[in-house]
């Protein structure tokens, strides 16, 4: 089942981070008027404990089971403890614990005498996680639906306001009468809620990609409407001359989608080759996925107008992309993600709707909806998805909560300029319905802030500053993508210019090479941006490169067409070795001098050599990427067999946040 738009339970911090995995010790003699803790598992900081609170199920006294909930706490860094940080996960689905290493590595010398405490919450991880048979094969309507029924009654036991009376319990069992709440995306519907309903316990409120109380908008209005700035951010200062507006290739390429798919053929870890076609919704996930990964929005542009020429690889090789990368942890749930969006997320249709009446309902709120609003993408597009119908056969869908007034605590937004799930536009109207909210725009960044920000650390700085009492200031940073936009794939050696000096094809191949370096390099910060086991990356024409005993293996990598590259990188080299290949190029081969900065070698039987200045010329990429590229292959981890690896993921499924 698809997560959270390409990982869109990302959890609490992104991707970036390796996240420790800690294993749950449970006590003897836990209860909610108290915490009873041990060392958690062997491995484990001396200071992180693990315990149990234990829950009534259903508060309402309908049925005596309980739900025992997972906690961690960490004890301060340093000192005594002052203060009380509890950390809440996204989804709704994602267990927390498991994230309390990398939370704790993002708020750093915030924790010197604070403690810092997370949990499950209810039907996630350690917590009782929730589980269906039917949505782990299918995420079909009929799926979901049998969800609904395999959880009987006890669905409607694990909405927000359920988990807003176990983190009071937690906070009581903690000892902490006030604390410092902070939440990341769904999280921060939690965080709100539980500030509403006890205001008394929460000094301070810090909310990184914040959804608004009433939920996210099924028919993602504020995402659709924010997808042109993200675009024209990416390629801002003239980071993409390969077209006149970014916007404008969308438009065009989604009125030819609409027409049919576009068929191309992506190449996976192993190098093998796979044909496959990507229509006008797979373009639109795939923008919408991009918010957790600056590469894949660095790549976007270059794709989009890829396409628009008939060019189906660019975009094909990011479907590939985000689908491997979309590794389910075990601890997360699906059921409860729809349990709780069912129960009490944002729907199209008023509380009480019999099922057989929600389809007319949602049909009159899309015709009621601008066509404007859908953008290039049209309404049908973006009800593909699967968000507008998700919930449309769960029974009790949705059940009225709670509602109590937005508190006055004082409250730090984070909202990165990239975010399309929980966009800027959100970020501001909730600022404008807080008494007491800063809203802090973070450039190059997109969903869950504090994780994810690159070459900046201005949410890290506005989170000390906030939490200290001082003032909070705008980010001073240009608005600028974290990563340069890709540059257009050339389609053919023919399109490339010559070096000087060299004869037509050979000038081209050596061009090539250098092109594909740039590529190599993008690709490999991506791969260990990632993070994972393998390090397996195809090449955009064919080949690959993979990590295998201690080095970094390079395969007929090809970027443009007809023009193989073939190497090996081994950690603290001084020079590289490559051979070049092709239908299409020059035959030969390229040695590169990592301590001269010199390029040697033999293409079509001629002997080469260029001195630093003529390297430089050439664009010193090959040189630099090389040195970039050996650096990591010491700590590249080990490649793992391909002949898995999932292909493009090319349908729509749930999208949990």
């Amino acid at each position: 089942m698809r997560r959270d738009r390409a990982r869109r339970l990302v959890g609490l911090l992104g991707a970036p981070l390796v996240l420790l995995a800690l294993l749950l010790l449970v006590p003897s003699g836990a209860s909610a008027s108290g915490l009873t803790t041990t060392k958690c598992a062997a491995g484990s900081p001396s200071r992180l404990h693990c315990g149990r609170v234990v829950v009534p199920l259903d508060r309402g006294g309908a049925s005596r089971a309980t739900v025992s909930l997972a906690v961690q706490v960490l004890d301060p860094s340093s000192g005594p403890v002052d203060g009380t940080v509890i950390a809440l996960a996204g989804g709704p689905g994602q267990a927390a614990t498991p994230l309390t290493s990398s939370i704790a590595e993002t708020l750093g010398s915030v924790l010197d005498h604070r403690r810092l405490v997370t949990f499950d919450q209810r039907g996630t991880g350690g917590s009782g996680r929730l589980t269906c048979s039917a949505i782990e094969r299918s995420d079909s309507s009929a799926a979901i639906a049998a969800c609904a029924r395999q959880l009987g009654a006890r669905r409607t036991d694990y909405t927000t306001a359920a988990s807003v009376a176990d983190l009071d319990a937690v906070r009581a069992a903690v000892g902490a009468d006030s604390v410092i709440l902070m939440g990341t995306s769904y999280g921060t519907k939690v965080a709100l809620a539980y500030a509403a309903a006890q205001p008394a316990h929460v000094a301070k409120l810090v909310l990184d990609s914040a959804v608004l109380p009433s939920g996210i908008d099924p028919f993602d209005r504020t995402t659709i409407a924010s997808i042109p700035r993200v675009l024209r951010t990416v390629c801002a200062n003239g980071g993409c001359p390969f077209t006149r507006s970014v916007v404008s290739d969308l438009g065009a390429l989604m009125k030819r989608l609409a027409t049919g798919s576009l068929h191309g053929t992506w190449y996976d870890g192993a190098g093998r080759a796979h044909n496959a076609a990507i229509g006008g919704g797979d373009v639109l996930e795939l923008l919408l996925d991009s918010d957790v990964d600056p590469f894949e929005r660095a790549d976007l542009p270059a794709a989009i107008h890829a396409g628009l020429s008939g060019d189906a690889a660019p975009l094909l090789r990011l479907a590939a992309g985000a689908s491997s990368s979309e590794e389910e942890d075990a601890q997360d749930s699906d059921a409860l993600f729809l349990a709780t969006t069912c129960e009490d997320g944002g729907v199209p249709w008023p509380s009480g709707t019999p099922v057989a009446r929600r389809a007319a309902a949602t049909n009159a709120e899309l015709k009621a909806i601008p066509a404007s609003a859908f953008g290039p993408f049209g309404a049908g597009l973006v009800r593909s998805l699967g968000e507008i119908d998700l919930c449309r056969g769960w029974p009790d869908s949705p059940i009225a909560q709670p509602s109590a007034a937005l508190p006055a605590t004082p409250t730090l937004i984070l909202s990165g300029d990239e975010d399309l799930r929980t966009p800027r536009f959100d970020a501001l109207e909730l600022a404008g319905e807080l008494p007491d909210a800063t809203v802090v725009e973070v450039p190059g960044t997109g969903h869950s802030v504090l994780g994810s920000e690159l070459g900046t650390d201005c949410a890290a700085v506005a989170l000390r500053h906030f939490l200290a009492g001082d003032r909070v200031a705008a980010c001073s940073q240009p608005r600028r993508p974290a990563v340069p936009a890709t540059q257009l794939p050339p389609r053919s050696l023919a399109a490339l210019t010559t070096v000087h000096g060299f004869s037509a094809r050979a000038g081209r191949t050596l061009h090539a090479f250098v092109l594909t370096y740039r590529d190599l390099e993008t690709r490999l910060s991506a791969a260990l941006t990632e993070g994972g086991a393998t390090l397996a990356v195809g090449g955009l024409r064919g080949g690959d490169l993979r990590s295998s005993k201690g080095a970094l293996v390079l395969t007929r990598y090809s970027y443009v067409p007809g023009v193989t590259v073939s190497g090996r990188f081994t950690a603290h080299a001084t020079t590289v070795a490559f051979t070049l290949g092709g239908s299409a190029g020059a035959s030969g081969t390229i040695r590169l001098n990592l301590r001269t900065r010199s390029v040697s070698g033999t293409l079509d039987g001629r002997r080469f050599a260029l001195g630093p200045q003529a390297t430089a010329a050439l664009g010193d990429d090959a040189v630099a990427s090389a040195a970039a590229i050996t650096a990591v292959a010491a700590r590249a981890p080990q490649a793992v067999a391909a002949s898995a690896e999932p292909g493009p993921r090319l349908t729509h499924g749930l999208v949990p946040r």
